[in-house]
């Protein structure tokens, strides 16, 4: 399985004062986005003066285009900052462990979760054949 929960301030600079500026560069996110989100697993809001995207979805098996929107925000839309949760139960080295995605100034850098890692124990229990339940 392959969950993924994410955010982002949709921002054209780290100094955002110029709507136009702004309106250009939502729509451009808006125009990439409806090419890479077929399933519509996200959510796009404009309220008080700013933009925010959200995604999270289940996946049989591993997807990158959640990870390939991030890496287009960070190129195209250098103010925005924002989080992305990956757990890929089939990575062979990340699969106990929840991935964090950093998005800030134009750069995606992969983290380390402190909170919901390792996912067993912390998220669910080890494989128990003998429960019954």
């Amino acid at each position: 399985m392959f969950e993924f929960y994410g955010w982002i301030v949709l921002r054209y600079h780290t100094h955002d004062t110029n709507e136009f500026l702004q309106d250009q560069a939502y729509n451009r996110f808006i125009n990439y986005l409806k090419d890479i989100d077929t399933e519509e697993l996200s959510n796009i809001r404009r309220r008080n003066g700013q933009d925010s995207w959200t995604i999270s979805g289940l996946h049989n098996h591993f997807s990158n285009y959640v990870l390939e929107i991030y890496n287009w925000v960070s190129g195209n839309l250098p103010g925005s900052y924002g989080l992305l949760y990956t757990h890929d139960d089939e990575d062979d080295e990340d699969n106990n462990k929840f991935v964090v995605w950093k998005l800030a100034r134009g750069k995606l850098t992969r983290e380390t979760d402190s909170f919901l890692s390792p996912y067993i124990p912390v998220v669910e229990d080890e494989y128990d054949p003998d429960r019954n339940d």
